[in-house]
């Protein structure tokens, strides 16, 4: 009997090091030396053009050099020494999500009211509709097709893991989702903050906006971030990250009417399956639950005043947290753009490209009319 248990956290920490010091060292770069140069820098006699016209700030900078790291110093793959270090990118944006709960209370998150769910809703199910018409149009197979709708309809890499085992999904079939989400939201997570400045939105019309729009939850992060890098309630990112929490909540739900649609046109069951309830306790992001009890304890005052606009200042703690989440969040960054490889999102073509440029393209689309549409009865949180 092998009673070998897996390698703890600190017994990996070691190994993870050197891509830890080269994520961490490339943020340290970023905010304390190419960050104000930008803020002072004339470019052929314009004033502060990085900054004021094409929008460049630590987020986009740090999405940016994990790019050149992985498809141009390394070759298109992440060396062995670094490889571990930036699994852990992974780490640092869940926790910087879970600390994101400070910035809410329940009794805000209660004034989204019934139109945000309903919004959120309406898209999560639309999406869902229109992944399972054009897999059968497109003859994409089933399993492929149920991954793709709820990685189209939530918050992709998620709810794509966690729909694979209730649908038999092959590895590949999560691969190509995955890969075909990814290559759609890092295009929209470059261009989202440009069309925010250009059609004048707001951090609250903006936030609704990808919020709802864009397919994956940390490149919702990183547009809301891209468009406004400051951390407080009202801001870009506190907006966006309430309306994608909100969605990735129904991954449950998804799940379960994926799997029974999955079910009712398979034929004969083949093998032993876990239940939907196993699968849906396992996959389930934990990072939500974390989210959650964050915002409970704001709630209950247990890291003093908020600083919602209008209340009192916050407090110390909340402005110790707030610096906390803005590296947090910027070191995860530098990590996600190094899983970017250009070759893996070209290979994503075929039916399933067709099928997620087309869903995610339209959910993008008509997410700004809707927002651009209600702008003057979003409710600020």
């Amino acid at each position: 009997m092998n009673t070998a248990s897996e390698p703890g956290f600190l017994s990996k920490l070691p190994k993870a090091l050197p891509g830890l010091i080269l994520l961490i060292g490339t943020m340290v770069v970023i905010r304390l030396w190419i960050e104000p140069w930008m803020a002072v820098t004339k470019v052929f006699g314009m004033q502060k053009p990085l900054t004021d016209a094409f929008h460049l700030n630590y987020i986009l900078l740090g999405i940016i050099m994990g790019l050149v790291y992985r498809n141009v110093l390394f070759g298109g793959r992440l060396p062995e020494v670094f490889a571990d270090g930036f699994k852990l990118s992974r780490l640092f944006i869940k926790t910087g999500i879970i600390l994101l709960g400070s910035l809410y209370t329940v009794q805000a998150i209660v004034k989204l009211g019934a139109m945000a769910i309903f919004l959120i809703g309406g898209f999560v199910i639309l999406s869902i509709i229109m992944v399972l018409w054009l897999g059968r149009v497109m003859k994409m197979d089933r399993s492929l097709t149920g991954v793709m709708a709820n990685a189209c309809s939530i918050c992709g890499v998620s709810a794509a893991v966690a729909t694979a085992p209730a649908v038999e999904a092959k590895p590949a079939h999560v691969a190509y989702a995955i890969a075909t989400i990814l290559g759609f939201g890092i295009l929209t997570m470059f261009i989202s903050p440009f069309i925010g400045h250009a059609l004048g939105l707001n951090d609250l019309q903006y936030g609704a906006w990808v919020g709802t729009g864009i397919l994956n939850s940390g490149q919702v992060l990183a547009a809301c971030l891209a468009f406004n890098p400051n951390v407080a309630p009202g801001t870009a990112v506190s907006v966006g990250e309430i309306w994608n929490i909100m969605r990735v909540i129904s991954i449950p739900f998804a799940v379960f009417a994926v799997t029974l649609w999955y079910w009712a046109g398979h034929e004969q069951p083949q093998g032993q399956r876990k239940s939907l309830g196993s699968l849906l306790v396992e996959k389930f992001p934990v990072f939500v639950i974390g989210f959650l009890g964050m915002v409970l304890l704001t709630s209950l005052g247990a890291f003093g005043d908020v600083g919602i606009k209008g209340g009192p200042a916050a407090s110390a703690t909340i402005k110790m947290i707030r610096l906390w989440m803005q590296w947090i969040f910027g070191i995860g960054l530098v990590g996600m753009g190094g899983y970017i490889d250009f070759k893996e999102l070209a290979q994503a073509g075929g039916a399933p490209l067709k099928v997620g440029l087309i869903v995610g393209a339209t959910k993008y689309i008509l997410a700004l009319v809707v927002v651009l549409l209600i702008r003057d009865h979003l409710v600020e949180i």
